[in-house]
Formats: C-alpha cells, structure tokens, sequence
C-alpha cells in the first residue's frame, strides 16, 4: 500500500513539473517606490503586447515578476542575481533609472543577462565594449536625444546662451558630452553648467534659478526625473523665471504633471523631447487605436482615455519592445535549456527576419551586432528621426508638437 501511494503521488507530481516547465518568467527591474507611475506603465506595455498572443509564445506560458530597486544601484545588481538564477528567466525589462544599467553594465554582459530598456536614455548603456551585448534599447538615446533638444532650443527656441541644468549622476554626465558637443555646432563653445543632487530641495533650486536669471542665461536645458524636475519648475515660478525650460523627458516619468497643475505649467514655456508617438495626437491608426482599447479592457475600469495613462512613452516603448522580443522567440524557438534559449534570443533580436509593426513605427531589422569601432548604435531600435518635441495638454495628457 506504501508503494502504491508513493507511485501515485509521483504520478500527481508530473503534471505540475511539467508545467513549472513550460512556463517563462519575464522580469523588471525599476524603481517601484519613487517612480511607479513610469514602471507602471512599462508594465502594462509588456502586458498588453503579450495578451495579444494569449500570454503564450513557442509553447510556453509567460508570467511576471516585477522587482523594485528604488533608485538604488546596489539593490538593482541583487535583483539581477535572482533573474539570473531563475531557471525559467527569459528576459529583463528595466525602467526609468540609467544609473543602475551604466555602473552594473560590466555585470550584466558577463552573467549574460538578457536586457531589454524601454525608458532609461544614458548614452553608455547599450554600448558595451565586447561584441557578445546583452543589452538592447528601445527609447531614447542620450548621445542623439542631447543634439536634438539642443538644435531645437536654438533654432526655435532662439537660445544663445542656454544654460545645462543636469543631474549629477551617470545619465547628467551622459548629456553633458553629448550637449557641449552639439553646443559648439552652434558657436558656443562653454556653455553654464550647474547640476544637482537627488536631494535637491525648495530653497537650493530657488538659489540655483536665480544665479542662471543673474547670468543673464535665456533659457534652461534641464535633464532630470520627474521629482527633481518637479522643485526646479516650480523654482522658475517662484522667481518668475520668464525664460524657456526645454527638457529631457525624465520630468514625464512620475507626477511632475501633478505637482506643477495645468494652471502653472501656464506660467513656463515648458518643452520636453518624446519619441514621436503619442495616443493623445487627433491622428491615430486602426492598429494604435486597438493596441489602446486592450489596454482599456486589461484596465478594469482604470483607463477610460489617454489622459488616464500616465507616463504614456514607458508603455508605447515596452509595448513595442515587447512586440520585438516576442518575435525573435517565435524565430529562434525555445529548447528548455534557459541559458541555451537567452542566447538564442539575443542572436535573434540582432537578425530579426521580419518587420515587426509598433506604435511608434514599424520595425525592419532594427538590432544588428555591435561593433564598438563602426556600429556603435547597434542596439538601437529609434534613431534620430523618431524623436520629437512635445508639451503636456491641459488634462496633463501629452501632445507632439514638432518633429526633429
């Protein structure tokens, strides 16, 4: 009788390692406590995109498991160890934060962690120095977003003396490069330069606006998030700074567009770079229209029109990475080998066979393999002309308008 249960307990066993089998993990890594709105809304972009084949790809189930780093470098590195000690981990979204991707670069290369970036736009990112990179873009990329939002702040903005307010960190030291470069196309060859700190409070951005206002600077290029960018926007109010604030797009990433209302973003000449899609522009494509009613439907209630997703770009990029990485699985296959499988991905995504439509646009071979002499922007899915320049509605929705 012994024998007889232990045979079938082992019989009840199979069914459900089987399934354990067939299933793969995707994963994120992003800030969940500062920025949620911006990790939200990339989680709903790789949702929707893997609804619309049924939560399945090759054969297997996919399920979600979303980590919080918070900012923090450090935390970020732990939950990559457990990415890549899961056995049925594919692939690993990230969110908002450079931070974490340029100074854990080396790490995720060599533990050949599969990664997939919708929002974070440090230059260094996807430019590791091997040709084996694990690490594909699709979003704005810092060594391209800088000159645009450059050009843009002097030839319709008419700066001649614009002033770089950046963030002191790996994604600030990322834009200074490339924002001095493009600067000295334009004749200025020093530029005022001041950053800041995470930290930064009420009374330092006042003190800041107000030496920029004194230098005589006619207007601010900003990069930072949406709780710094927050402080210094309303620092410009407070000292009725009456200059143009064109900005990277770190500021629509949480709730920037809450602390700074509608009725005192009437009080800036707010300008901020975007990719150039957007579900609240009056023209929309059937394919856009029904990517945003599943969203509606997967919402339950919680996003009736555009104006309800917040932070709308982390979705419209997730979405349309996702809509890539589901494609190089259905061309490489899966084995069951997990490490064997995010290879094979990785070599898919650098030689996908067909296009691939998106929101943003449609997609035709836009990963190659990196060559750090001649094809530095390899993992790059946008390039220049996808990028554009946009403002926030008055319902905090967000509208193109102007391309590069």
């Amino acid at each position: 009788m012994k024998y007889l249960y232990l045979t079938l307990l082992a019989f009840l066993l199979i069914p459900s390692a089987h399934a354990e089998h067939k299933t793969l993990h995707i994963y994120q890594d992003a800030d969940l406590s500062n920025h949620m709105q911006s990790s939200e809304a990339i989680q709903k972009g790789i949702e929707v995109a893997f609804h619309e084949v049924n939560n399945e790809v090759a054969g297997y189930k996919v399920e979600f498991k979303y980590l919080n780093h918070r900012g923090n470098v450090i935390r970020s590195k732990l939950n990559y160890k457990k990415f890549i000690e899961d056995n049925h981990a594919l692939a690993i979204f990230s969110g908002i934060h450079s931070p974490p991707l340029i100074r854990n670069r080396a790490f995720i290369n060599e533990n050949k962690a599969l990664t997939l970036v919708p929002w974070a736009a440090g230059g260094p990112i996807t430019r590791h120095p091997l040709p084996e990179n694990w690490i594909f873009r699709l979003s704005v990329d810092d060594k391209r977003a800088g000159p645009v939002i450059v050009d843009f702040s002097v030839q319709e903005k008419k700066c001649k003396s614009p002033h770089l307010l950046l963030e002191d960190s790996p994604w600030g030291n990322s834009n200074l490069q490339s924002m001095t470069k493009a600067l000295m196309q334009h004749g200025i060859a020093t530029p005022n330069v001041t950053r800041f700190g995470w930290n930064i409070g009420d009374q330092g951005a006042r003190v800041i606006i107000r030496s920029i206002l004194k230098s005589n600077n006619d207007c601010i290029i900003l990069v930072s998030n949406s709780v710094e960018g927050a402080v210094i926007a309303q620092a410009m109010i407070d000292t009725k700074a009456n200059i143009p604030l064109i900005s990277h797009w770190g500021i629509t990433g949480g709730d920037f567009h809450e602390k700074i209302s509608e009725k005192s973003r009437e009080k800036l000449d707010l300008t901020f770079i975007q990719s150039c899609f957007a579900f609240s522009n009056e023209k929309q494509t059937e394919f856009s229209q029904k990517v945003f009613n599943t969203l509606k439907e997967l919402s339950g209630g919680a996003i009736k029109e555009t104006k309800d997703l917040k932070s709308a770009v982390g979705f419209i990029h997730a979405y349309d990475l996702t809509k890539l990485l589901i494609a190089a699985i259905e061309q490489s296959g899966l084995s069951g080998d997990i490490e064997k499988d995010r290879d094979s991905i990785r070599l898919a995504l650098e030689k996908l066979k067909t296009p691939v439509e998106g929101l943003v646009k449609t997609y035709d071979k836009p990963f190659s393999v990196f060559d750090e002499n001649n094809n530095i922007n390899a993992h790059e899915a946008l390039h220049k002309e996808n990028y554009c320049m946009a403002k926030y509605g008055a319902e905090d929705e967000i509208f193109i308008v102007m391309n590069n």
